[in-house]
């Protein structure tokens, strides 16, 4: 308890992303709601709404414009790569490793109490490994399932984290400093590959692995969102007033849940995250905002955290062992969202934090980078 009353409140990383801040926040409760939904909609209303699971990739469009705000002119040569993989590890790694662990035993428990799961996940070492080194996406192992199923996009990060200062290092040798242009090539990529299923390719055909790679989806999102960093400058003439960008996020929540065409959801977050980039570079945040974004620290919290939280209490619970419905599903619903916001919290204050703050100070790669890398941590 003395520990939980010392805890910091939570700030933003910086002033300068603060509309961003939000909009990952509140993609994390999309997130949540999408992995939940399927025990309080009707089998139709549920299968019609997974274009929630978009949500995904406004993560990446962001996380492609905050890297390539803190580290475009700073990663130039191997010393600088190290730098910049020693915090991406630091962040990723420890709350990944801890979940992976939770998640094995949790689905060991379940094993050994004949609770039947049709997401059991194999044992095997060698994919126990191929997912706690976050090489799952680009190397496929045992039956495709995984300990905590949701950080397959932790390893797509990953990959993205991996490439995009080799990207650097090597147009900055060739003097093609404009990374627009090689954003532009991984999007004429993505798009080549949805002309192969026509343009009524449907929200499964995009987030099915089988149907189109993880990977693709990553390049795609980041690509934008390194794109859209280096037109940042150039949007002052469509930077939407607070009450637009407001209602698009509601019009793309209306879009996800009406099943509409997966391309009109992306374009519809595409122009959503443009509209927050231009807001961050061009104008101030509200009162209200302000208040929303320092939640966007616990984005990665909720995320790993969320889907053991609804596996234990919604799933095995409320549905399997209470075979509830109705008032008892929606209350042990109530239940679990808090207790995964509080989870968050303290994770991201008494785990994460302090891992990260230790691994910054393993002198691996040299000195570490100036304040203005902690942005993206």
């Amino acid at each position: 308890m003395r520990k939980w009353l010392k805890l910091k409140p939570l700030v933003a990383k910086s002033g300068e992303m603060l509309h961003l801040d939000a909009l990952r926040f509140l993609a994390s409760l999309g997130i949540v709601f999408h992995h939940s939904k399927e025990f309080m909609l009707s089998s139709a209303a549920n299968e019609r709404s997974d274009g929630l699971a978009l949500f995904v990739d406004m993560f990446f469009i962001i996380s492609g414009y905050v890297i390539s705000y803190v580290y475009f002119e700073r990663i130039h040569d191997l010393g600088s790569y190290g730098g910049f993989l020693k915090k991406r590890v630091a962040r990723l790694f420890p709350l990944h490793l801890l979940t992976l662990v939770v998640s094995a035993i949790l689905y060991a428990g379940f094993s050994a109490l004949q609770l039947p799961s049709r997401h059991t996940p194999s044992f095997s070492p060698l994919c126990i490994a191929d997912t706690a080194l976050l090489l799952h996406t680009v190397i496929e192992c045992g039956n495709h399932l995984y300990f905590n199923g949701v950080n397959w996009s932790i390893s797509v990060e990953m990959m993205m984290y991996l490439a995009f200062p080799i990207t650097l290092i090597l147009a900055r040798s060739a003097r093609q400093r404009d990374v627009l242009v090689i954003a532009t090539i991984c999007i004429a990529i993505i798009f080549g590959e949805i002309r192969r299923y026509g343009l009524a390719f449907s929200v499964h055909d995009w987030i099915d692995a089988g149907s189109f790679h993880p990977l693709l989806r990553g390049v795609f999102g980041f690509g934008v969102g390194v794109a859209l960093f280096r037109l940042r400058h150039l949007l002052a003439p469509i930077t939407p007033p607070f009450p637009i960008l407001a209602g698009g996020l509601l019009a793309i929540l209306a879009a996800m849940l009406a099943g509409q065409s997966p391309l009109l959801i992306l374009a519809l977050i595409v122009l959503l995250v443009t509209g927050a980039v231009a807001r961050d570079v061009h104008a101030t945040a509200t009162p209200s905002l302000r208040r929303i974004a320092p939640f966007g620290q616990l984005t990665y919290s909720i995320y790993m955290w969320h889907n053991l939280f609804i596996l234990v209490f919604i799933n095995i619970v409320g549905d399997k062992l209470m075979r509830g419905s109705g008032i008892a599903i929606a209350a042990l619903t109530l239940l679990c969202y808090v207790l995964i916001f509080a989870t968050s919290l303290l994770s991201f204050h008494l785990f994460e934090t302090p891992m990260r703050r230790a691994i910054d100070r393993i002198s691996v790669f040299g000195k570490a980078h100036a304040q203005k890398s902690r942005v993206a941590s």
